[in-house]
């Protein structure tokens, strides 16, 4: 299982860098058009903002699976470790059933995200439509579901070996 939660790992995170490669790529574009030619193009204003989106989407999942989040642990500091590992597990369940709910309701649901979106909403500049664009949400959310179970499992893991 370890080896499927490395993998994953490192998967997220290389598509992640993808994005961000990608994220960067498309604003160097931007202004270097804007300072050297007459014109900017208007796709990389979009293609930015779509490739920050899929990086936070794909990123974010690994953040979560190495405990890589920002986490305020000001007052869960101040109980005893059990206490503090059933804290954290509490609020990754927490999430993960959060995610669940979102991942469903953008998916499966049956007024969900992406089925209500029509197949002529385009983008302005780039055209692309914008069922790829909200597949996003769909794609962080459920990641963040196998992310969440991921860690969990670690920290089960972790409780074990000592």
């Amino acid at each position: 299982m370890k080896k499927i939660i490395r993998v994953y790992n490192q998967i997220m995170s290389s598509i992640g860098m993808i994005g961000l490669v990608g994220f960067i790529i498309a604003v160097l574009v931007q202004v270097v058009s804007r300072t050297f030619l007459p014109k900017a193009p208007n796709w990389t204003e979009e293609a930015a903002r779509y490739l920050f989106i899929f990086m936070v989407a794909f990123a974010g999942n690994a953040a979560v699976a190495n405990d890589e989040y920002v986490g305020v642990d000001l007052l869960t500091n101040l109980f005893p470790g059990k206490v503090q590992s059933f804290i954290r597990i509490m609020v990754l369940v927490m999430l993960w059933i959060f995610s669940t709910f979102v991942f469903y309701f953008c998916i499966i649901g049956p007024e969900g995200l992406l089925a209500m979106t029509p197949s002529s909403m385009v983008t302005t500049a780039m055209v692309i439509p914008m069922k790829y664009i909200y597949v996003s949400l769909a794609v962080l959310y459920g990641f963040y579901c196998l992310s969440f179970l991921f860690r969990i499992y670690t920290i089960y893991m972790e409780k074990g070996e000592k």
